[in-house]
């Protein structure tokens, strides 16, 4: 699912989040040709999930795939989120945040009752769906989580909802903490670090 980071937006398809990016004027600054030269078309595909050893462009691409809970590892990004907490114990990439135990796993679900006469109606955002699969779907996304990642440049000062979001903004080098290159090369490592944790408990 295509996201926009700057918005901390995702689209539907890849055309809606093309023409999202073609229009949107705040988005000017932003290196594309930059982009690009990372995809998967220039740099190959040689970051390897530790777990199915599907191949990916980016450190961001491996950990969309984890979040996505598509991995046969049992991943999501719940899971994720739990750990990465563990792991940053001093708050260098998380926001410390007061949450009841047990509240991350709580699921809400719509019923036909969200029916308002002319679309399945959010009660969290009032945005209305066509479908009440559609409905759930959106959540079911991070749309309405909190922003628990940030930037470790404190100059920064960028939040997200998904760590996904924050290794893509690291990687942009939109605000100059590392070069995309290192980005890969420490995102290797604390996948395997992070895969280490897991086998020792």
């Amino acid at each position: 699912m295509p996201w926009c980071y700057p918005c901390d937006k995702y689209f539907n398809t890849q055309n809606g989040y093309s023409m999202h990016m073609e229009h949107n004027t705040a988005h000017k600054d932003l290196d594309w040709e930059c982009e690009h030269m990372h995809s998967r078309i220039h740099a190959g595909a040689d970051m390897q999930c530790p777990f199915c050893k599907r191949s990916f462009a980016t450190a961001s691409g491996v950990t969309i795939h984890l979040e996505s809970g598509s991995c046969s590892s049992g991943l999501n990004r719940h899971k994720i989120n739990d750990m990465v907490r563990r792991l940053d114990r001093n708050n260098v990439i998380t926001r410390p945040m007061i949450t009841m135990p047990g509240y991350d796993r709580v699921e809400t679900i719509a019923t036909s009752r969200a029916w308002n006469g002319s679309g399945f109606e959010c009660y969290l955002c009032t945005k209305q769906f066509n479908s009440l699969h559609s409905l759930n779907n959106h959540l079911k996304s991070p749309a309405h989580e909190q922003k628990i990642y940030r930037c470790p440049n404190r100059q920064c000062g960028r939040e997200y909802k998904l760590l996904s979001g924050l290794v893509q903004h690291v990687e942009s080098e939109s605000c100059g903490l590392m070069r995309f290159s290192q980005v890969q090369r420490q995102a290797r490592n604390g996948i395997q670090n992070m895969v280490g944790k897991m086998i020792t408990g």
